[in-house]
């Protein structure tokens, strides 16, 4: 079984033309590489015609039981004020866990307007997942997202569960010293495999040593995710099984990680 724990639903990069296309475009990729399930992440944009925003994805997603979805509250907009919202939608079952995104937008994971998130993920016993590392064209933005920060998080909330998107790409070799020691931090490996992060990271065998080390450390904490449709799921896939894991681990970081950390089921 392969969870894509890393999808957007966007315009980009793509013949499409209009987000019902991508969506198609989407369960094709699926069909095609073998993707059992996947989680869908919602831009915290409102209302675009290029990229799935929360209510955009509901409505594509439709009653499929093998599609999931985080909610992005929007931090620098509306703060902490829409905190009933996601504690409902998160009771209710109809989000699995929330993603931010310091970095494309300009805070701290240690901004105070996050914290009543943090809690209530923590009491709901549901993850976090941050977006880390540089975007392609703008290295600037990594001031954001350094781990230190989320390190701070971690500590702070010793019980939530908080994954590390990208892996603070290229400087990946800090993200693994300054992250390895803190218990609930967990890995995904989304857009590890893309062309311009593994050049910037320092080749291939750099990002394979990061996941290997990773993967030895804390087998049931990295979680297999791809950032479609910015970056290829095929290249994903075969850079997770070119790391020569065993069959047990293997399948915990292509599924049964993913499964266990967002209580899935399917």
């Amino acid at each position: 079984m392969i969870i894509d724990s890393h999808i957007h639903l966007s315009l980009y990069n793509n013949n499409a033309k209009s987000l019902q296309d991508v969506f198609g475009l989407f369960l094709e990729e699926m069909r095609k590489n073998g993707i059992n399930s996947a989680i869908i992440i919602p831009d915290n944009i409102e209302g675009s015609d290029s990229i799935a925003d929360l209510d955009k994805a509901i409505e594509l997603i439709g009653k499929r039981k093998n599609l999931f979805l985080l909610g992005s509250p929007q931090i620098i907009q509306r703060g902490s004020s829409e905190l009933e919202k996601y504690r409902k939608l998160l009771e209710e079952g109809k989000i699995k866990g929330l993603k931010f995104f310091p970095g494309h937008d300009p805070y701290y994971p240690t901004d105070e307007r996050c914290l009543p998130y943090y809690e209530l993920c923590q009491e709901l016993d549901v993850p976090v997942l941050f977006h880390t590392g540089e975007n392609s064209g703008d290295s600037e933005c990594a001031k954001w997202n350094d781990p230190k920060y989320i390190v701070e998080v971690a500590k702070k909330y010793s019980k939530l569960k908080i994954i590390i998107t990208h892996y603070y790409w290229p400087k990946m070799d800090y993200c693994y010293e300054i992250t390895k020691n803190i218990s609930n931090i967990y890995f995904e490996t989304a857009a590890m495999a893309d062309a311009e992060v593994i050049e910037k990271s320092g080749g291939i065998e750099k990002v394979k040593e990061i996941l290997r080390k990773t993967i030895a450390d804390r087998p049931d904490k990295v979680i297999f995710g791809t950032d479609w449709p910015m970056c290829k799921i095929e290249e994903h896939i075969e850079l997770v099984k070119s790391l020569g894991l065993d069959s047990e681990v293997g399948e915990k970081v292509f599924s049964g990680n993913s499964l266990e950390i967002y209580k899935l089921t399917i």
